[in-house]
């Protein structure tokens, strides 16, 4: 592909010199080529556990090989506790690693850690405009990165109270300000306060725009390049978790119950959790169809979860991944054992089954999908 890819090139630099519009005497003949991306699989970020001291680690679903490398970093380098959240940009993947209060730069291609990494205490979620990478932490603050020189080039003051997702539109960002914790001395134990509010922050200066009233405990946001979704997760017991939009005018509107979501195609994919009167979990999956507004059963054999750490699907496949942890000795999800992911292929471009089933690290809750770019004719 690369050899074409040149080839291609020189004919086309031949043709911008020498004044020809084409590569043929017969203009009927002319070819164009477009750059197409190319599905090539699916990083899976593992957060490890945090109580148990299994560090996190990062596997690779090879779409082509049909296979999954467990542990691609090796003993090369240690991810240390709890990464939370990965993106790729050109090719270049960052990793916040909320233990060791640094994010991680990664060769997405080759596999190997930059010498230099980025100081941010605490680091939790991470967002893009394709220039900047910003950060949100556990400490209240949003940094913003230069991806030109990996350095952090401004940090906000204490702007909320563990900040979580956050999300890029049209020159702002917004960032999740999930809750307080407030410990008591007596006890010896913590309540918690869950926030109602968005912080709407200026990109370029990420000085604070507003506060967006949304329901309680934001957590997970995502944009279609227009509209933003957001995933609340309310209190764990009485308010429940809430799905909801916001338009390019920032309004606030419900639009159904869950935990994790994910976009694709004008469709809204969300996974809500309940559980029963013996803690057992009750996993919902459902389709939003957001050109006709109806929702519907996920189309998946859901069976195949057992207890489900994150949802992705693939932009340009259209796979829906869903990750989940492994059924323990007691019934209850295992937080120390490695878990699994499932790809549900419609198309079967890749995948010769429906479902496919591979194992990843412990605590499979971040998926990142990798392709590359080629000339196609058109």
């Amino acid at each position: 592909m690369k050899t074409r890819s040149l080839f291609i090139c020189a004919l086309c630099a031949l043709a911008v010199t020498t004044g020809f519009t084409a590569c043929s005497d017969d203009d009927d003949n002319t070819k164009s080529y477009v750059d197409v991306s190319v599905a090539d699989g699916v990083f899976v970020l593992n957060e490890g556990s945090y109580f148990s001291n299994i560090n996190g680690s990062l596997d690779y679903l090879d779409y082509g090989r049909q296979s999954i490398t467990n542990n691609v970093l090796g003993t090369t380098y240690n991810l240390g506790g709890t990464p939370n959240n990965a993106i790729i940009v050109n090719d270049v993947m960052y990793i916040a690693c909320a233990d060791e209060n640094q994010v991680t730069v990664i060769n997405a291609k080759s596999l190997t850690a930059s010498n230099k990494m980025i100081t941010v205490t605490a680091p939790r979620e991470l967002a893009t405009d394709g220039s900047f990478v910003y950060v949100t932490s556990q400490a209240g603050t949003v940094s913003k990165i230069d991806i030109a020189t990996n350095n952090v080039v401004k940090t906000t003051e204490a702007i909320g109270d563990r900040l979580e997702g956050i999300a890029y539109r049209d020159g702002f960002l917004y960032v999740c300000n999930s809750c307080k914790e407030i410990p008591n001395p007596e006890t010896g134990y913590s309540s918690w306060e869950y926030h109602t509010n968005l912080i709407k922050l200026n990109a370029e200066t990420l000085t604070k725009v507003a506060d967006i009233t949304v329901a309680a405990n934001p957590n997970q946001i995502i944009s279609d390049g227009k509209t933003l979704y957001l995933a609340s997760w309310g209190d764990y017991y009485m308010v429940e978790a809430t799905v909801q939009s916001i338009d390019a005018n920032d309004q606030v509107k419900a639009i159904g119950n869950g935990q994790k979501i994910a976009y694709d195609d004008n469709k809204l994919y969300i996974v809500n959790t309940t559980y029963d009167t013996s803690y057992n979990e009750v996993n919902s999956y459902k389709v939003l169809d957001l050109n006709t507004n109806q929702t519907s059963d996920f189309w998946g054999d859901t069976s195949l979860i057992f207890s489900p750490g994150t949802i992705g699907v693939d932009p340009i496949t259209h796979d829906v991944i869903i990750t989940s942890y492994q059924k323990g000795d007691y019934g209850y999800a295992d937080y120390t054992a490695n878990g699994y992911l499932v790809v549900y292929s419609k198309d079967n471009k890749f995948f010769t089954n429906a479902t496919t089933k591979f194992t990843t690290g412990v605590g499979p809750c971040t998926l990142v999908f990798n392709s590359h770019k080629e000339l196609k004719e058109e």
